[in-house]
Formats: structure tokens, sequence, C-alpha cells
């Protein structure tokens, strides 16, 4: 059995779709109360709170903001969840982007950045972190 796809219907946006900045004033509130917070907070409080500024960042779609916040996270506690699902959906945006930039430099970085997480990915699972 076949299932086709109409023929107006896509999965993706098309290429020169301009992206626009969502405004959320709660979302940018939240934003400087944590990076308020993240000042002064260590453990596992600081690794939520990065994980917060990272998902709060992704919803206003601040991809390179968000990307910094999730890598913080990662780095400082390896281990699976949110911040490594949330990261590898961003690096494939960036990918997909540099993709249609024709920048094919960028295109392997963004590779690259996923290779490197999934090889995180089984390091965490297999306990070698």
């Amino acid at each position: 059995m076949f299932f086709f796809r109409k023929k107006n219907q896509s999965t993706d946006a098309p290429a020169n779709t301009i992206k626009r900045a969502v405004i959320r004033p709660e979302l940018r509130v939240k934003i400087e109360r944590l990076k308020n917070e993240l000042e002064v907070a260590n453990g596992d409080l600081r690794t939520k709170i990065l994980n917060e500024l990272g998902s709060s960042l992704f919803a206003l779609q601040e991809t390179d903001a968000a990307i910094q916040y999730y890598e913080l996270s990662i780095q400082e506690n390896r281990s699976l969840g949110k911040a490594y699902t949330d990261l590898l959906k961003l690096y494939n945006i960036k990918r997909k982007d540099a993709a249609l930039s024709n920048d094919d430099k960028q295109v392997q970085q963004y590779l690259n950045k996923i290779d490197d997480l999934m090889k995180l990915s089984k390091d965490v699972i297999r306990g070698l972190d």
C-alpha cells in the first residue's frame, strides 16, 4: 500500500520563506530572570537553568543563543534529555539553513557537531562519560 501526499501539501516551508522573530514578552522576562539566577547557580540547578534558557530561546527562534546555552548544559552535565534532543534539532536547522545558502563549510561544521552529539549519546549510554 502506498501513501501519496496531496499536490499542494508540503512538509517543508518554501526556501524563500522569511523567518519572523517571535515576540513573547513573558519569555523575555523569564530569560532575564534566568540569566540573573545563572550567575549564582551551581550543580544540578545550574544545568536546569541552562536548559530552561536554551528552551526559552529556542521558543523565540533565537537559534544561536539557544545552541550556546544547550552546549554549556551538555558540557557541564553529560546526560541525555531535552538539551540533547533540542540541540540535535537546532543543529539540523542550522545545517539546513546553510545548505539553502550553499554554504558548504557551515554544512560540514553542523554535520560534525551532529556526529559529535551522536558519539556523546553512545558514550553516555555505555557509561563512558
